[in-house]
């Protein structure tokens, strides 16, 4: 008897931790890391977003265009850090974001520490390196950092193109102190650094 209840319990288990959704596949890097009591490593339907930060420092553009610029004036900006999942593109036209005052496109992508650019070849990225990390670059209104609570922003991303039966991703983005720019990708831990202020992600000492 108390054999099968072992082998009950384990086979439960195991489908447990078979993905219900194959949108949602999740790798182990995308099982939610939890540092604090928060969930540092936010699954979406890609991937996992690694690191969400607000800053008003403007991020390296190696190529910008007249005829394509954020439809904001003087904006603040929202970079996210995400790996992507076996067999996922991802592309600016893709995903928005919504702030506490507006909803906002993703305006640019770049792999690893490449500049962000507008030039068309960067718009879509179509075979992501399995062991890089991608930015996702949003201009949003600057009274969004008037909006965060305890130097965290709450958004929600969510998929732009079309709809879909999963739920988006919702998060809390890290305000940048003043005059700090967006932190490097070689900087981000691999269980994430998500929903985590200045202060806990790099200060804390943990």
């Amino acid at each position: 008897m108390l054999r099968f209840r072992s082998l009950l319990i384990a086979a439960v288990l195991s489908v447990a931790s078979i993905p219900f959704l194959a949108d949602a596949q999740t790798s182990g890097a995308e099982a939610s890391s939890v540092n604090s009591g928060k969930i540092t490593a936010v699954p979406f339907r890609a991937g996992t977003i690694l690191s969400a930060e607000i800053s008003k420092q403007k991020p390296s553009f190696d190529v910008e265009s007249e005829f394509d610029k954020p439809a904001i004036e003087n904006p603040a900006w929202v970079e996210l850090i995400v790996k992507l999942d076996n067999g996922r593109s991802i592309s600016r036209f893709d995903y928005e974001i919504v702030g506490k005052n507006d909803t906002y496109p993703c305006f640019a992508v770049a792999e690893g520490a490449d500049g962000y650019s507008v030039d068309t070849e960067k718009w879509v990225v179509k075979t992501p390196h399995p062991l890089k990390y991608y930015r996702l670059l949003f201009p949003v209104r600057q009274d969004e950092i008037a909006a965060a609570k305890k130097e965290l922003l709450p958004v929600t991303l969510k998929v732009k193109l079309y709809e879909t039966t999963l739920a988006p991703a919702s998060f809390q983005v890290r305000v940048m102190p003043e005059g700090k720019s967006f932190t490097r990708v070689s900087s981000v831990r691999p269980e994430g650094i998500c929903n985590m202020t200045y202060h806990e992600a790099f200060e804390s000492g943990d």
